[in-house]
């Protein structure tokens, strides 16, 4: 009885250098994703970072860390206008006491609100650590640092909203 072999084959040269291809191409976009990633992570610190030391900051509407002074505030007006439907609102307001309510108002169909701010600015409190301009010219090319954050603080009516 005569046995029969298999003749077994492999891959050819060809079809082994199409699958490399393949997977160079594969690992080179994951390098490209890994890259966008690890930057994107970079910049979400950076970014909470800055929030985590200027926010503090300026709700307590100091400059420095010993607490002195007092950050630049410029005044802002925000109007909002209703353009949709009726409704309920609530806005706060100081009492005789000098404490600050909320008020319940209602609102009508083409009724503006005018809201009365003041803006701060703290970037002034990261640059200032800085020795040199060139130290802060650094600081603004990283991730979010060219980003200069406003907090706005709204002041409380001491009336209650008007009506168109």
């Amino acid at each position: 009885m005569k046995k029969s072999r298999k003749k077994l084959k492999g891959m050819t040269l060809i079809e082994m250098i199409i699958s490399i291809a393949i997977f160079a191409i594969m690992g080179g976009l994951l390098v490209l994703v890994g890259t966008h990633i690890d930057n994107t992570t970079k910049a979400t610190n950076n970014l909470k970072n800055k929030i985590v030391v200027e926010s503090p900051y300026a709700a307590n509407h100091i400059t420095n860390k010993e607490g002195g002074g007092t950050l630049g505030k410029t005044p802002l007006t925000i109007t909002i206008e209703q353009d949709q439907a009726s409704g309920t609102f609530y806005y706060p307001e100081v009492n005789a006491k000098g404490e600050t309510e909320l008020k319940q108002g209602q609102y009508n169909k083409g009724d503006k609100v005018v809201l009365d701010c003041e803006k701060y600015e703290t970037e002034s409190i990261i640059t200032d650590q800085f020795k040199t301009p060139e130290e802060v010219d650094a600081y603004k090319k990283r991730a979010n640092g060219d980003l200069n954050l406003e907090f706005v603080e709204i002041i409380p009516a001491t009336t209650a909203p008007a009506g168109p």
